[in-house]
């Protein structure tokens, strides 16, 4: 089992490289663009450095188990390993992410800093500053927002894998509507608003990991049934 876990391991890495390199620059890129376009045009400006972050994982952690779980089942990786394997690859692959977001903040930080530029703020999870302590301090819900990000794409693209993109369609579709007919009350919907901003980082992030976990978890009933080639 190790040795399948450490080739499993191997080829995500390998595989990944590519994909979160271009990623990280383009949205160096950007930052670069709407930093000086916020210092030569806007009164007041806002980037968002992780967002995007968040919605890349999710096509990710989409896109790894579409490409890799064919792959491991035809060369005779167990469900299991193949399972434990994604699992630590979530955790490593958002170690990585959130050192390089965490980077870019401290190094925007410094140079906000150096050239006294007050009228951009980056917006994260905590407040939106580019004050050193801020950034340090929303760093563990960022790794959480991330690691439940990928859970998330990974669990749909199991499901899509599983019963086709139609039958993945319909079962967001249906988890979409008992979410909306949850909160179709306004009042509900402020009370869960208000009481998100309330939570302290430990709190919310104990909350996150926890969606990610079971996000995980739900993921192994339909890996363990799953066949060499998607349904179509």
């Amino acid at each position: 089992m190790m040795k399948q876990i450490q080739a499993l391991l191997y080829f995500f890495a390998v595989d990944s490289r590519r994909t979160v390199t271009v990623f990280c620059s383009i949205l160096l890129f950007c930052i670069m663009v709407l930093s000086v376009l916020g210092v030569a045009v806007a009164d007041f400006m806002y980037i968002s450095i992780t967002a995007p972050a968040y919605i890349f994982m999710v096509i990710f952690g989409f896109r790894t188990i579409q490409e890799s779980l064919p792959f491991a089942i035809k060369r005779g990786v167990t469900r299991k390993s193949y399972h434990i394997a994604v699992g630590i690859f979530i955790l490593l692959i958002n170690f990585v992410m959130i050192a390089f977001l965490a980077g870019v903040q401290l190094l925007l930080n410094a140079v906000f800093q150096a050239a006294n530029i007050t009228n951009i703020r980056i917006i994260r999870p905590i407040g939106a500053s580019t004050e050193l302590k801020s950034i340090l301090y929303s760093l563990p819900l960022d790794y959480a927002i991330l690691l439940s990000a990928f859970a998330a794409g990974l669990l749909f693209g199991i499901i899509a894998y599983k019963f086709g993109f139609l039958g993945g369609a319909i079962l967001g579709g249906i988890a979409l509507i008992g979410i909306t007919v949850s909160l179709t009350s306004p009042e509900r919907l402020i009370d869960l608003i208000t009481w998100m901003q309330d939570l302290a980082v430990l709190p919310a992030f104990g909350l996150v990991c926890a969606i990610a976990i079971v996000s995980y978890v739900i993921s192994w009933i339909f890996i363990r049934t799953s066949i060499s080639q998607p349904t179509a």
